[in-house]
């Protein structure tokens, strides 16, 4: 009786001890709830979302902490940003994950006043868009534009001139595209990229411009930014740009790689889940490690991806140069 006794005592130290030591792990394990706001339904945030997601989940198991996501859509609403927002202060999130200049806009005096930290994404211009502050940063898509005339006279077959000239497709209204637009200007030979705007909600001036673009015999290609309002029309686009003028269509570079299968020729830009994956590298280090980054993360040539559309090209009767082909990291 006395060993059984004795048995029961040892159990029972045991399962004590087993319950503490449960009990200290749980203690340890924290539980991160992040708010994640997209602007609208495009296939830049579409990847950005998912490679946030997969790479903050492994940073946060790797140090024996979990998470978890409460997604939501804007729509490409404004006011729709400003209330999901709120809703993510009143839910005391840890941290809210942005998407798009206009609802890292609108997400921002909402993060301000809840003292939230705001981490965005897939973002041109930060700095312009005034997203640089003490409670907000994140990851910039804003592409090296050296690259990007780089690419256009390699894909044209010679330096860019006053007779090699690139038409600027974008909506005059976009932040984004402007700045997109100033950039490129400031890093190609003068003169030799030609804008042509329409405002917001102006997709039936696009037939106009295409007439203008096929009308002016130095023009040799044509570049997207990105931006939403156009490339969410690139078929629109690929339509117009074969019908406009039959014996002279013109290839299409944009600088958002999902775009390519659409009907553009070629992308050298961005991975949007890497860009993701980016910003979720930023938000661990301020949730776990307290370390406020001294600036926004930005893509360099080296971490861009090259996507050729050879399918697109045959139908237009372009020729690919063999050297972009060779280094493209997909082909249509």
């Amino acid at each position: 009786m006395k060993k059984l006794k004795m048995y029961l005592v040892v159990l029972l130290m045991v399962i004590v001890s087993v319950a503490g030591l449960g009990a200290c792990s749980q203690d340890d394990t924290q539980e991160f709830t992040i708010g994640i706001l997209s602007g609208a339904q495009i296939p830049a945030f579409e990847l950005g979302v998912p490679g946030f997601e997969s790479r903050l989940t492994e940073l946060m198991e790797a140090a024996g902490n979990q998470v978890r996501f409460i997604y939501q859509n804007a729509g490409g609403d404004p006011a729709m940003s400003t209330t999901i927002a709120n809703t993510f202060a009143s839910q005391q999130v840890d941290l809210m994950f942005a998407l798009g200049t206009s609802a890292s806009q609108q997400a921002l005096p909402v993060a301000t006043n809840a003292e939230i930290p705001l981490v965005y994404g897939i973002i041109t211009d930060p700095v312009g868009a005034g997203l640089v502050t003490e409670i907000s940063t994140g990851s910039s898509s804003a592409l090296p534009m050296e690259t990007q005339v780089d690419l256009l006279e390699e894909l044209l077959g010679g330096e860019l001139n006053a007779e090699n000239r690139v038409a600027f497709l974008y909506t005059t209204d976009e932040p984004n595209s402007v700045a997109s637009l100033e950039r490129l200007q400031g890093v190609a030979p003068e003169g030799t990229i030609v804008p042509f705007g329409i405002p917001a909600n102006g997709l039936e001036q696009l037939t106009q411009l295409f007439i203008n673009i096929a009308a002016d015999l130095t023009i040799r290609g044509i570049y997207i930014p990105q931006d939403n309002q156009i490339t969410g029309q690139i078929q629109m686009v690929q339509n117009l740009n074969r019908s406009q003028n039959p014996e002279r269509r013109l290839p299409v570079v944009v600088a958002d790689l999902p775009i390519v299968a659409g009907g553009a020729i070629a992308s050298l830009s961005v991975d949007f889940a890497a860009n993701g994956a980016a910003a979720a590298d930023i938000a661990f280090d301020i949730l776990i490690n307290g370390a406020w980054p001294q600036t926004f993360y930005s893509p360099t040539a080296a971490s861009l991806s090259l996507y050729i559309n050879a399918t697109e090209a045959e139908a237009i009767g372009f020729t690919i140069p063999d050297t972009l082909v060779e280094r493209a990291n997909k082909t249509y």
